[in-house]
């Protein structure tokens, strides 16, 4: 059975529970102060905006200032898709499962500042990829991710001045990629798992207005047989 929901929000308290296999939540949001609570349970889970083959398509649309979205999603081959612009607002997401599908990008089409995004994933052979700011306004970005498990792939482009990105990263065979683009990029890295591949890409951009100097910092602890890691750090904003 599909479970299909579609929600419009302004100044709400919203709390979404699915227990089943293969619930889909379709969600277009317009609106301030909301709190968003979503739990999705099973196999094959998917909050919306697009997918297309393998259903959804579209929504999951969420914009505003200061919402607090909370959303865990426990199970094998589960998927989150989607765009959303947000300011001032907390994010905190728990994923434990297999196999699971992560593609989401905030701030596509407006600002996204003042964000706070704590994520943990338990599981192996998850794929991620997320996206913050494009060449839209982006400012004070504080991110933590906590990863525990192996054969993982992470894909990050954060476009945002003032960022802090702290991970804590245990298990073999992950592959992570980053670029931090434009000025004062913090990255704090702890990693222990063999056969680890990290590519790391900090560029400083252009420096804001009465600002001479951009800073990009990278603070890694790591314990590993066999990695490779990549750091490329750079003046520009390419």
């Amino acid at each position: 059975m599909n479970k299909y929901l579609t929600i419009f929000a302004l100044f709400l308290s919203v709390s979404i529970f699915a227990d089943a296999t293969d619930n889909e939540i379709f969600l277009e949001q317009s609106g301030d102060n909301l709190a968003l609570t979503i739990d999705q349970v099973g196999y094959g889970n998917k909050f919306c905006g697009t997918i297309i083959s393998g259903a959804c398509a579209t929504d999951m649309e969420i914009t505003g200032s200061n919402i607090t979205f909370n959303l865990d999603q426990i199970g094998n081959s589960n998927q989150l898709f989607g765009p959303i612009t947000l300011d001032s607002s907390n994010i905190d997401m728990v994923f434990t499962g297999d196999s699971n599908i992560f593609d989401w990008n905030i701030g596509y089409t407006g600002s996204a500042d003042s964000l706070d995004l704590d994520l943990a994933v338990t599981g192996d052979s998850n794929e991620w990829d997320f996206d913050l700011g494009y060449n839209q306004s982006a400012e004070s970005f504080d991110y933590d991710l906590t990863l525990t498990g192996g054969t993982n792939i992470f894909t990050t482009l954060v476009d945002s001045d003032s960022v802090k990105w702290e991970w804590d990263i245990t298990g073999d065979g992950n592959d992570i990629n980053t670029h931090q683009k434009d000025s004062d990029q913090s990255l704090v890295v702890e990693y222990a798992g063999d056969d680890g591949d990290i590519d790391i890409l900090q560029s400083s951009g252009t420096c804001p207005q009465g600002v001479t100097t951009c800073s990009g910092v990278i603070d890694l602890d790591v314990t590993s047989d066999d990695a490779v890691i990549t750091i490329n750090q750079k003046d520009t904003n390419d």
